[in-house]
């Protein structure tokens, strides 16, 4: 990567007419999150070896790189930390929008990750969203060695000092 900034993904819908739908759908999903976030530098990724990948880097406002992706022509990937989930089929509604969500929650610092660890090794991380006083699991990465009957410890990766929204809590509330 020769380090400059990528057109803004909003831009990149045009003259994209022709391609893939999933494609269409994971550039319109992600050009969803860049206008909630326009301050943030979303950098797509071309040799990446999948169908799209844009990069969040660690920037004023955002403490964790950040990864978008479209892979396997129909998953919509976000990763950050340790954790890594995938939505799909993308051409479902309902799977973009929790997928937009999820990714909105944690740029905002509404959503965090718990990481759990055994030694030196993450085994398992939690998106998780506030419910109540308490956190609701949104969506688990896990490997074998979870299973494991060993101590373990925590570590929460948030996004503190976000850039939000003044309408955020609008924009991520469910269609009713």
């Amino acid at each position: 990567m020769d380090g400059t900034k990528a057109p803004p993904v909003s831009s990149t819908l045009e003259g994209i007419m022709n391609t893939a739908p999933e494609l269409i759908i994971a550039r319109k999903a992600i050009a969803k999150i860049a206008t909630r976030f326009p301050s943030l530098t979303m950098i797509e990724e071309p040799n990446v070896p999948v169908e799209l990948s844009i990069r969040l880097p660690v920037q004023p406002g955002l403490n964790y790189e950040v990864w978008l992706a479209l892979q396997n022509n129909d998953e919509l990937h976000f990763s950050v930390g340790n954790f890594w989930l995938e939505w799909f089929p993308c051409t479902e509604s309902s799977r973009v929008k929790e997928y937009i969500s999820a990714v909105t929650g944690f740029l905002s610092s509404q959503y965090r990750v718990l990481e759990h660890y055994r030694g030196k090794h993450c085994v398992k991380a939690e998106l998780q969203a506030p419910s109540g006083g308490d956190w609701k699991t949104v969506g688990t990465w896990s490997n074998l060695l979870s299973f494991l009957p060993l101590r373990s410890s925590l570590r929460e990766v948030s996004n503190t000092q976000p850039i939000i929204p003044p309408d955020l809590p609008q924009q991520a509330a469910p269609d009713r």
